[in-house]
């Protein structure tokens, strides 16, 4: 995929930026992906004209491109940079194949021309549509800050794992974690450090887990990590490679001190749970009990 050298500027960085300011510049790379098939879908109207009145088709070059659209050195999570840059090749795709065949065939009919077109272009509207509802599922989905999935999906997620548990008895395991001496890093350092540390936290589970997996963002510095047929000794081993990762990252303070944030972590290996609650609580006690030693 060829994304251009602009959305290198689309880089992973929380650095200087709020939660809201992140929030915002997703709004604004969805607003640009909606202007971009919008100009198109009109052309295919104008262009339909001008295959009935014989007329030149309407100019491509005055059609708004990504890189015109798109507001420079937006910083986004990796996740969300990643959706948009696949559906950004997707759509240039779909409108570079829909061009192609969209210019009038010699030896053909007007009729025969049109139903040819209009088989393209309800393809293009179609699939730019579905194409569009996939990021905006993805945006509005995902943690603003981490890119981590929301609590709006959790439940979902782990009742269809608690059912497939009971229909099939397949192992699956929820493991919670919770960020290790979380307020004193605020407390010392302000809030934009700490949302360094989630940010970074969320980007290393994320970069070292299965594909099935999957990252929650279950509170202000608590995570929730579905991991589907999985017994829990395999999700132990799992959570203690990646809890390696994360307490050997060497994080930075404003004024250049170097420090490390490691994150608790409690296990539940899906059982005969009355409801997802009970399966969540079962991995906070585990949790509990681990940071209970850690202070001890």
């Amino acid at each position: 995929m060829n994304n251009g050298n602009h959305h290198e500027s689309l880089v992973w960085c929380v650095m200087s930026i709020s939660e809201d300011d992140i929030a915002s510049n997703a709004l604004s790379l969805l607003g640009a992906s909606s202007t971009w098939v919008l100009v198109r879908h009109q052309w295919l109207i104008d262009n339909m004209r001008s295959i009935l009145t014989g007329e030149p088709p309407p100019p491509l070059e005055h059609l708004y491109e990504f890189d015109v659209i798109i507001p420079k050195d937006l910083k986004l999570p990796d996740n969300l940079i990643l959706s948009f840059l696949e559906v950004k090749h997707t759509l240039e795709t779909l409108w570079h194949n829909t061009v192609k065949a969209t210019h009038p065939l010699s030896g053909k009919t007007l009729l025969e021309q049109l139903d040819q077109y209009q088989l393209r272009a309800h393809h293009f509207m179609q699939s730019t549509k579905e194409a569009n509802q996939h990021l905006w599922h993805e945006f509005t989905m995902r943690d603003s800050l981490t890119g981590a999935w929301s609590r709006l999906t959790l439940q979902a997620s782990l009742t269809q794992e608690l059912k497939r548990h009971k229909r099939y008895l397949t192992p699956c395991s929820i493991v919670l974690l919770d960020q290790n001496n979380f307020k004193s890093i605020n407390d010392c350092w302000g809030h934009v450090t700490g949302d360094q540390v989630l940010a970074k936290t969320a980007n290393i589970i994320e970069n070292n887990l299965r594909i099935n997996d999957q990252l929650f963002r279950y509170g202000g510095d608590e995570w929730l990590v579905l991991m589907p047929a999985t017994t829990a000794g395999i999700a132990e081993a799992a959570m203690r490679r990646i809890s390696q990762f994360v307490e050997s990252h060497a994080f930075q303070s404003p004024s250049g001190e170097v420090f490390h944030a490691g994150f608790s972590y409690g296990i539940a290996e899906s059982a005969n749970f009355p409801s997802v609650d009970d399966w969540i609580s079962a991995a906070d006690r585990e949790l509990y009990s681990k940071k209970q030693r850690l202070t001890a």
